[in-house]
């Protein structure tokens, strides 16, 4: 063979062998990514992505809208639509390790573990508090920096310390989320693992700042559930805090951050424009005989569901007939027409809420567009919105599950089995797949 044939041949391979290990590389988790590689050639393999949620293929009505802009109306009346039956919420199928007495620590500074994957070093949003300004100041809490993309496990086992659990985040995590890049831990799972711990735990949403004060000074800390943006190039994107304290002198609250560190000095206001991102969510856990003073606290929507979704609805309308384009406001507005049993309504906010633009990984946390979508019968919106978010990442387990329901909608069984299966390789303790999953099978 003439040797410019062996030149051509070698060459080829070797293009075809780097294509191989670019594809390889390019298939990495991004937490192998993100832990070997500079900064600059992270961005080589982080997935493109959109700006904002994709736009619906529908639009609200322009009376409709009216009807919301004008605060003699009300509320728009409820839309009759069709509704799903809901499945019950995810519970560990092992319980974590038992929970120890509660251990009484007295230092006033908490103890800090070394972060295994180190975020970035751009600077900090909020700074470390001036712990003696203090109003309220909730001791005995062990911070923790979180691992790759689990502020969720790491907040949780920072609350669960304040009540004596040794455990870990890494424990918390192998039920909470199995597989290392889950985007997303949601509150109802994170009480659900302190139940199982024998400790009391309530996820509640519409709280105020004056709320908050209350909970502290009665010595309960609290879990926020809250937009979060820590740097320009990252954007915006979900996150835990702890509250463990306030200074009105000061106008912050004391947080315990898995990101930023312990003790940070938050500032009221913007701690509040980022909560309601999350529709102002929040999770408290106690001993279960301190149930009663936390009952006392929390007032009328500690188990009235409803009184609560109808405080979250009102309060969006205020805050849409205040800025008509506010996307959070008309997410939160559709969230509560949702869980009020109005899904038509919740579809039409919702659709409204991404015409306006919402951040892109809004619906790596936050699914009720989904469920909206699915109650009402558009099955191809559903279809299309999880696609999109697929594009980007395949480690949300949700996506798949209501990708899975709206193909059996359709009249794809098999595709729906396929999904399902999928969501439960991602976590095997999700039950909501597991019970879909069990209605398709043979």
């Amino acid at each position: 063979m003439p040797r410019w044939r062996w030149w051509a041949w070698g060459l080829a391979m070797a293009v075809l062998g780097m294509g191989a290990l670019w594809e390889g590389l390019h298939r990495l988790p991004p937490r192998y990514v993100a832990r070997v590689l500079p900064e600059p050639l992270q961005l080589w393999f982080w997935p493109a992505h959109p700006d904002r949620v994709p736009t619906p293929m529908a639009t609200p009505p322009a009376d409709w809208l009216a009807a919301w802009l004008t605060p003699s109306a009300g509320t728009p009346q409820p839309s009759p639509a069709p509704s799903i039956p809901r499945i019950p919420s995810l519970r560990p199928p092992t319980a974590p390790p038992p929970l120890r007495p509660t251990v009484t620590r007295p230092a006033p500074t908490p103890t800090v573990t070394p972060a295994r994957f180190p975020g970035p070093t751009q600077a900090a949003r909020n700074t470390p508090a001036a712990l003696e300004q203090a109003d309220v100041l909730l001791y005995g809490v062990r911070h923790a920096f979180q691992t790759w993309n689990n502020c969720g496990p790491a907040t949780l086992a920072m609350a669960l310390s304040f009540y004596g659990w040794p455990g870990t985040q890494k424990e918390a995590a192998a039920v909470l989320k199995p597989d290392p890049e889950d985007k997303n831990v949601s509150p109802e799972e994170m009480a659900a693992f302190a139940r199982r711990l024998g400790l009391g735990a309530k996820v509640r949403v519409n709280g105020t700042l004056d709320l908050l004060r209350r909970l502290l000074r009665a010595g309960f800390p609290v879990i926020l559930e809250t937009g979060f943006e820590p740097d320009p190039k990252q954007g915006w994107m979900g996150h835990y805090r702890l509250l463990i304290g306030y200074s009105e002198r000061a106008g912050q609250f004391i947080v315990m951050d898995s990101y930023m560190g312990p003790n940070q000095g938050v500032p009221a206001e913007e701690a509040d424009r980022y909560w309601r991102h999350f529709n102002r969510t929040y999770v408290l856990i106690y001993r279960p005989e301190e149930e009663g003073r936390l009952r006392e606290v929390v007032g009328p929507d500690w188990e009235d569901d409803r009184r609560m979704w109808e405080g979250a609805l009102a309060r969006a309308q205020q805050e849409i007939q205040a800025n008509a384009q506010d996307a959070f406001a008309w997410f939160n507005a559709g969230a509560a027409l949702l869980r009020l049993g109005r899904p038509s309504d919740a579809a039409a906010a919702f659709d409204q809420a991404r015409a306006l633009g919402l951040p892109w990984r809004i619906l790596w946390y936050r699914f009720e567009p989904f469920e909206a979508y699915l109650a009402v019968g558009r099955y191809r919106e559903v279809i299309a919105l999880a696609d999109a978010n697929l594009r980007v990442t395949p480690y949300v387990e949700e996506w798949y599950d209501f990708k899975g329901q709206a193909l059996l909608a359709l009249g794809d069984r098999e595709g729906a089995r396929a999904l399902f299966q999928r969501a439960l390789r991602f976590n095997p303790n999700f039950a909501t797949a597991r019970a879909h999953l069990a209605m398709v099978s043979p």
